[in-house]
């Protein structure tokens, strides 16, 4: 098995999901692999960084805007405040 696989079924345990590897073998497979032991720490780390972001949520200033700039990328979509997006 290769490690890309492990690193599906170890992000899949990060998400809460089934990782269809059993736990004692991932943990083994972690424990000898450097590179995997590696990919999981950042990972981690990540998810932390996410998860401290996720808790305040962010403001509805920010969400209106990323909103807003998504609908310029479709051709005649309309921005949440109902204003036509810019077309490209």
């Amino acid at each position: 098995m290769r490690c890309a696989q492990f690193r599906i079924a170890l992000s899949a345990r990060l998400d809460g999901e089934p990782s269809r590897l059993p736990e004692v073998r991932l943990d083994k497979h972690v424990a000898r692999c450097a590179g995997c032991r590696e990919w999981l720490a950042r990972a981690e780390r990540l998810c932390g960084r996410v998860g401290a972001g996720a808790a305040d949520g962010p403001s509805p200033e920010w969400s209106a805007r990323l909103l807003a700039r998504l609908g310029e990328d479709r051709p005649g979509s309309r921005a949440p405040d109902g204003s036509r997006a810019v077309e490209r």
